[in-house]
């Protein structure tokens, strides 16, 4: 097939590229940042420019371009997006629902919900990772001196609007929101906040903002929805979650931050700053003896990319229980989860202490990865699926 991609900046573009060619599809891949997704112009001619002239059978992009799926509706061709950020922005949804638009989504739950909003264009799809490709880095002894740790984490610490928001607020409702936060910190693995978040919280907390005169503008407009809050509220978890486990961590072992952002309750860890994600990072999952991966908490099923990079690349990993990893993954044979913040210190402690099932551990978990995460057969699937 004839395939046009979109590239803002993908991480997996290059290998989603890589395999599309190896499979013998031909591509051209169109390099172009969007500033406003739904606004754009000069893009929109662009694209249809070369839809127009290029005989193209379908257009790919890794996560959802809104402007993409509008051109691609008016010019009657199939657009494929697969995406690695969740949840989705709720405020597209006249783009989510073009005929023409088949949305790949690796969270299970999020699937669910777009079904039960009536869109039956959106597919549940895991991510990939490209093995061969990271088995081929090399490793010098430069990056054995700079990259080996007990313990490393490779990501955002994340921040959240949650405080400023709660600052506008009376006690009752600071804490509720708080006690909210700090139990479902405790139950990683088990999303509380949709059964917890109701229209009257909502409409307590709209009130009191509008009397001070806050408005708060979601990408569905003005005032605070549940998708708004649930985010505001599981950022600041994952923030909490990965703070208290980084400090707890370097307290007995020898840990390495690799972040783009310094935080001032880290400050007593070794920064390293950020990684390349096609180089850099594979050598710190590899050198690593345990890779820290608490999953950011918006995503309530699915396997995040960051833990199938980490397996993929041949690295222990210690994670939270995301549900859909043990449709894959053993417990304490492919993979090791902690139930909670104490349980995750044990299980460094344990696990830096028994290195031949460490190793043990993360070959397993490599051979599953390579087995039922692979390019070419989550590509077949979204062509299938599409009637391509």
């Amino acid at each position: 097939m004839n395939i046009l991609l979109h590239d803002f900046g993908s991480f997996i573009q290059p290998d989603l590229i890589a395999f599309l060619s190896e499979m013998g599809h031909h591509c051209k891949n169109i390099i172009y940042p969007i500033s406003n997704p739904t606004q754009d112009d000069y893009f929109e001619k662009y694209i249809t420019a070369h839809l127009d002239t290029g005989h193209y059978d379908c257009v790919i992009s890794t996560n959802f371009q809104p402007l993409l799926a509008k051109v691609c509706y008016h010019c009657k061709i199939k657009y494929l997006s697969w995406s690695y950020d969740s949840p989705l922005p709720k405020g597209y949804k006249e783009y989510y629902a073009y005929p023409t638009s088949y949305l790949f989504l690796f969270d299970r739950m999020e699937v669910e919900d777009f079904h039960k909003a009536g869109f039956q264009n959106v597919y549940h799809l895991p991510l990939a990772v490209n093995i061969k490709r990271l088995s081929a880095i090399p490793i010098s002894d430069a990056d054995r001196e700079r990259f080996t740790c007990d313990l490393s984490f490779v990501g955002k610490i994340y921040k959240s609007p949650l405080n400023r928001i709660l600052s506008h607020q009376d006690n009752y409702t600071i804490g509720y929101i708080n006690a909210l936060t700090d139990a479902q910190l405790k139950l990683a693995g088990m999303p509380l906040l949709d059964d917890i978040i109701d229209d009257t919280l909502l409409q307590h907390m709209n009130d009191t903002l509008a009397r001070d005169g806050i408005v708060y503008q979601t990408d569905e407009g003005p005032g605070i929805n549940k998708a708004a809050l649930s985010l505001c509220i599981n950022n600041q978890i994952t923030r909490n979650e990965r703070i208290i486990l980084l400090r707890l961590m370097n307290q007995f072992c020898r840990v390495h931050l690799h972040s783009g952002e310094l935080v001032e309750q880290l400050s007593d860890i070794p920064f390293l700053g950020p990684v390349t994600y096609s180089v850099e990072m594979p050598k710190v999952f590899r050198l690593s003896r345990i890779n820290l991966c608490p999953t950011l908490r918006s995503i309530r099923s699915g396997i995040p990319l960051r833990a199938i990079d980490i397996m993929g690349a041949g690295g222990f990993m210690l994670c939270n229980p995301q549900p859909e990893l043990l449709d894959y993954f053993r417990p304490d044979v492919d993979i090791v989860c902690y139930q909670n913040i104490e349980d995750a210190v044990e299980k460094v402690k344990f696990y830096l202490s028994h290195e031949e099932l460490r190793t043990q551990i993360q070959q397993n978990a490599y051979a599953v990865v390579n087995k039922y995460f692979t390019y070419p057969e989550k590509i077949a699937y979204m062509f299938q699926t599409a009637g391509l």
